[in-house]
C-alpha cells in the first residue's frame, strides 16, 4: 500500500523541467502584463513633419516658448513609455526634429543680427543665473 501511495504521489509531482515542457510560456505569461486587444487600441493622429521655413517669421521669445513646449511634450512621451502606455516613437523623433529646427532658426536670426555664438551662450547663462537656475545662483 505504501508503495502505491509513493508511486501515485511521484506521478502527480512533476519536476520543473516537466512543467516547462507541458506549459513553456506559463511563467512568462504570469510576469508580463496583458496586451490590449487589437480592436481596443485607439488610433492616434500622427504628428505632421515640419519645415524650418514655417518658423522663420517667429520672434526669439516665441521660439523659446515653442522649444519649451516641445521639451514638455517629449518629457510626457518619456513618462508614457515608462508607464507602458500607448505612444509612438515617430512622434518623439518628430518632436526632436522640430526642436532642432527651432533652435537652428533662432541661431540663424542671431547670426543675421551679428551676434556671435559665444555672446549668445553667455546671454543664455545670464538668464539662467538671473532666474536662480545657474551654477552661481544662491
Amino acid at each position: 500500500m505504501a508503495a502505491l501511495i509513493a508511486a501515485s504521489s511521484s506521478a502527480t509531482a512533476l519536476s520543473s523541467k516537466a512543467c516547462v515542457a507541458r506549459q513553456p510560456f506559463a511563467a512568462a505569461a504570469a510576469r508580463l502584463p496583458a496586451r490590449p486587444a487589437a480592436g481596443a487600441m485607439q488610433v492616434q493622429a500622427m504628428a505632421k513633419p515640419t519645415k524650418a521655413a514655417e518658423f522663420r517669421g517667429m520672434s526669439s521669445e516665441d521660439i523659446d516658448a515653442a522649444v519649451l513646449e516641445c521639451k514638455r511634450d517629449m518629457f510626457s512621451m518619456r513618462i508614457k513609455f515608462a508607464k507602458r502606455e500607448d505612444w509612438k516613437p515617430s512622434d518623439y523623433k518628430q518632436t526632436k526634429r522640430k526642436i532642432a529646427q527651432l533652435l537652428t532658426v533662432k541661431r540663424e536670426a542671431e547670426m543675421a543680427n551679428g551676434i556671435e555664438r559665444r555672446d549668445s551662450k553667455a546671454a543664455e547663462r545670464r538668464l539662467l543665473v538671473d532666474a536662480g537656475l545657474g551654477r552661481f545662483a544662491n
